[in-house]
């Protein structure tokens, strides 16, 4: 305990009342920071030190003006501190103050990101932590909630495991996540949430996860008739429960507009796992950046709550053939109604973000701007319902249905009231009058006239005191110091009159006051103390009724966010040669020139066609290294995701059967820190696939087996064909560069070759970039390494090696530190050099030893085995038994 007494001392006991690692205290016009607070916040924040003595003892300070402390807060929640805000109250005694919020990543409402701002809780069904009596989350799997203060928005979903849940926290990005009580003991999870996830961790109160406690919050806050209505397990309430708790705890005040709660089934969304989110850079390219992602590619839209929507979308696919054909025919009108489109999104420039100004209203800390900002967007809504009513295209589009959902009426007479109450250019402070128009109230009314008439007797003073007295170089002023004064020129001064009280002396001028003066100033005063508080007052009682039609705005909101995300998507069709895919529920997957949405804006791209269906749905993809494999497949997969988001696509036909997952696997780092190699990362998302794909799902394999030796990763990578096609049975894309894997074309009925096609004339080879049915018969992995600039002796020495592998002739092994180059015969079986090779680069002379007869068996064995006809995996095998009849005769 500290033994500081006065403001230091309230400042430590308020801070052991709180478990938050900064706090700012209200001291007057200031927030102030004490002790190892003040070190923190000077570091942090660039803030300069001063010194407060208490109790004999002095104890660092930092300090932030009233009005500026929102940035600061931002910043230091931005950096991962919790921050407590202790405001300042008047009593009979004094001032007192104490803690009203408690301010975290997850619950921070003066955010300037357009992006959601997610507070997630995640909760173990099997094990929560809780006896079967009170409580125990019954059920398996794994319960999730997602909240954004910022807008009000909650979410909830059941996920089947770890890896669905996680999936989940990837997709929605939470800036905070409150573990229950069995998941904050699971080291494993915690780890992979923080390497999927750039989440603060919080421990939460423990009860606040109680199933039954946590459904009657959930019931409280949402109404138990649309709780029943959720279907969600037990453990997904209970993370609902806590997300509210929480916010409720610190002091956030945003519950009031957290009006409705709904389910994220997965059974309505494609699966996206994060790696497949990463792999195809939806969000952010593979080295961090948005700058190339492909939201950022066909992100047109006007405001921040259809850019959050249209991110939404792609992270989200939907498998609703009705939902995604709506879309289509909205953005089919978008794309040939252009001037329309154009008049839409000149509109909703002018909106700002409802669903944020509603919960800034629920918090009390929206002000008259905030306000004035939802009358102009409310005016929005009829003004892109005008225009779609006035093009035919749009109004025969389910357009018409999306902005006559929410309740225009309400919305028109919301808009009135503020347009009719709200000042045209009201001040950013809401205590010092200016707030509100007049006609609004007649007593407010009556003191702005009688504030208005004092402040002219005041303005037409000085030229009345001129003409009266005869003075010169008057003028009446007013300041926090002096208040109001008649100031006189120096020259002038001695000619005052007589009732003229001399207040201060300047060095041109002086400065006096009168009784009349001084008995306006008081009613000035007065005036102005009862016109703040009545304005305060009836200003806040129309926050609140603001406040009360959270729900009308947040759908007014939305109806904005999906005209514009929509609107963006045709923007994009149109200025790209975008078509409307064909969707249907079938197998077949047809695409004619088809191209990558994001590589063809940097780059003249070749397109390419793919035709899967059930007779043939599994596409071995061969060809050289750089020739473009890789985004052919992304392409694949990019053009049947923006399918399933509603989007016209890059190509010039496309039929598209509906797909239930997309799953990538492709190059992976090293993840030495987690215990886990390239190879073991390339087997966990092999074996995510290979458990959670359905015939239904859409699978990209970017080499498998590659990360080991050459003979275990043929086997893996022909065992895995085998599993996805005869068990799994999913379309499946496959590049590799094991040409033996081409020969299962004729083995197994719906595999079939492509490759991208290369043309080599005198030693060049170029890449075509053209897709082609067979497979290829070279990867021309020499011509890459010299494309990257590898040294010349180095590629001139690694054709020399390549010719005579391929003739089967000895190898010169240059230097190992002998004179003499020394020629040995390299096993390609084994990866070995065998013995010294004869000086005409044939084999090594056996004249000199004579081979047992096992051996010569062996041998024969081997000259009798046709390499050409033997599949692979056999022809492995066949290998494996002579090198171990040769190791046993050893």
């Amino acid at each position: 305990m500290t033994e500081a007494t006065g403001i230091v001392g309230e400042f430590f006991s308020l801070k052991e009342e709180t478990d938050a690692d900064v706090l700012a205290m209200q001291c007057g016009d200031f927030y102030e920071f004490f002790g190892d607070d003040a070190e923190l916040v000077s570091d942090e924040l660039d803030l300069k030190v001063s010194q407060k003595s208490s109790h004999g003892s002095s104890y660092p300070m930092a300090g932030v003006p009233l009005k500026d402390l929102t940035p600061y807060l931002k910043a230091l929640v931005e950096r991962g501190y919790r921050v407590a805000v202790a405001d300042q109250y008047e009593t009979e005694s004094g001032h007192a103050r104490e803690v009203v919020r408690v301010v975290t990543p997850g619950t921070l409402l003066e955010t300037s990101d357009a992006d959601a701002q997610y507070l997630a809780a995640i909760v173990d069904g099997g094990t929560n932590g809780f006896d079967s009596r009170g409580s125990s989350a019954a059920g398996d799997g794994y319960g999730l909630a997602f909240a954004d203060v910022t807008t009000g928005r909650f979410l909830v979903a059941d996920a089947e495991d770890a890896d669905d849940a996680l999936t989940e926290l990837y997709r929605f990005a939470p800036v905070e996540v409150l573990p229950g009580p069995a998941a904050r003991g699971d080291d494993e999870l915690l780890n992979q949430v923080r390497e999927r996830v750039d989440a603060a961790l919080t421990l939460h109160e423990t009860e606040s996860f109680a199933p039954k406690r946590a459904a009657h919050t959930v019931r409280e806050q949402f109404g138990r008739e649309t709780v029943e209505r959720l279907s969600v397990d037990e453990s997904t309430l209970a993370a609902a429960g806590a997300i509210l708790a929480y916010v409720e705890e610190t002091g956030t005040g945003v519950l009031a507009s957290m009006t409705r709660i709904q389910a994220h089934h997965g059974d309505d969304h494609v699966t996206l796992d994060a790696t497949t989110q990463r792999n195809l850079e939806l969000t952010e390219t593979m080295q961090g950046d948005a700058d190339g992602s492909l939201f950022d590619t066909i992100d047109h839209t006007e405001t921040s709550a259809g850019g959050r929507l249209l991110k939404e979308w792609l992270q989200r696919p939907r498998r609703s053939l009705e939902t995604l054909e709506r879309r289509q025919k909205s953005i089919a009108a978008l794309s040939s109604a252009a001037l329309a489109r154009d008049e839409l999104q000149d509109a909703l420039g002018d909106a700002y973000d409802l669903a944020r100004l509603a919960s800034k209203a629920s918090h009390g800390s929206a002000d008259a701007r905030d306000l004035l900002a939802v009358g102009e967007t409310l005016a929005v809504l009829p003004a892109l319902a005008g225009t779609i009513d006035s093009a035919p295209d749009l109004a025969d589009s389910p357009l018409t249905e999306i902005v006559n959902r929410p309740d225009r009426e309400a919305a028109a007479a919301l808009r009135g009231t503020l347009e009719e109450t709200i000042a045209d250019d009201p001040p950013s402070t809401v205590t010092q009058g200016g707030l509100l128009q007049r006609g609004y109230d007649d007593e407010l009314d009556e003191v702005i006239d009688r504030h208005e008439e004092v402040e002219g007797w005041l303005d037409g003073l000085a030229d009345r005191e001129k003409r009266q007295y005869g003075l010169s170089h008057v003028t009446v002023d007013r300041n926090k110091t002096d208040g109001y004064y008649i100031q006189v020129g120096k020259s002038a001064a001695d000619g005052v009159p007589d009732h003229y009280e001399e207040i201060k002396t300047l060095k041109n001028s002086k400065r006096f006051t009168t009784d009349e003066l001084e008995e306006k100033e008081r009613e000035v005063l007065r005036l102005e103390e009862r016109r703040g508080d009545l304005e305060y007052e009836l200003f806040e009682e129309l926050r609140e009724d603001v406040a009360s039609h959270a729900e009308l705005l947040q759908d007014v909101g939305r109806t904005l966010a999906t005209v514009d995300a929509l609107s963006s998507l045709a923007t994009h069709a149109a200025e790209n040669r975008w078509v409307k895919p064909d969707l249907h529920r079938g197998d077949r997957l047809e695409i004619e020139q088809g191209r990558h949405p994001v590589v063809e804006q940097t780059t003249e791209f070749v397109p390419n066609d793919v035709g899967m269906n059930e007779n043939r749905n599994f596409l071995v993809v061969t060809g050289p290294n750089m020739s473009g494999k890789s985004t052919y497949m992304r392409q694949v997969a990019c053009i049947v995701l923006l399918a399933q988001v509603g989007s016209f696509v890059p190509a010039k036909e496309a039929e598209v059967g509906l797909v239930d997952g997309i799953f990538t696997r492709v190059g992976a780092l090293d993840e030495l820190a987690q215990g886990r190699s390239t190879f073991m990362v390339e087997m966990s998302e092999l074996s995510n696939i290979l458990h959670t794909a359905t015939e239904e799902s859409l699978v990209i394999l970017d080499e498998v087996g590659r990360g080991t030796a050459t003979y275990d990763g043929i086997s893996i990578a022909w065992a895995a064909t085998e599993y996805l096609h005869n068990e799994v049975q999913a379309k499946t894309l496959f590049a590799t560069h094991y040409h033996e894997l081409t020969g299962l074309a004729e083995k197994l009925p719906r595999v079939a070759n492509v490759h991208v096609a290369a043309d080599e004339r005198d030693g060049d080879v170029t890449f075509l970039r053209t897709v082609r049915d067979g497979p290829t018969d070279r990867s021309y992995g020499i011509h890459v390494a010299d494309l990257a600039g590898v040294p010349d002796p180095v590629v001139e020495r690694s054709r020399d090696v390549l010719e005579r592998l391929r003739e089967e002739k000895a190898i010169e092994a240059k230097g190992g530190g002998s004179s003499e180059p020394v020629q040995t015969v390299f096993d390609l079986g084994d990866g070995q050099f065998r013995g010294p090779a004869n000086a005409d680069g044939g084999e090594p002379d056996a004249g000199s030893e004579t081979l047992d007869p096992e051996t010569e068996r062996v041998l024969e064995d081997l000259e009798t085995l046709d390499v050409n006809t033997t599949p692979p995996i056999e022809l492995v095998s066949k290998v494996q038994r002579l090198q171990e009849r040769l190791e046993d005769d050893d």
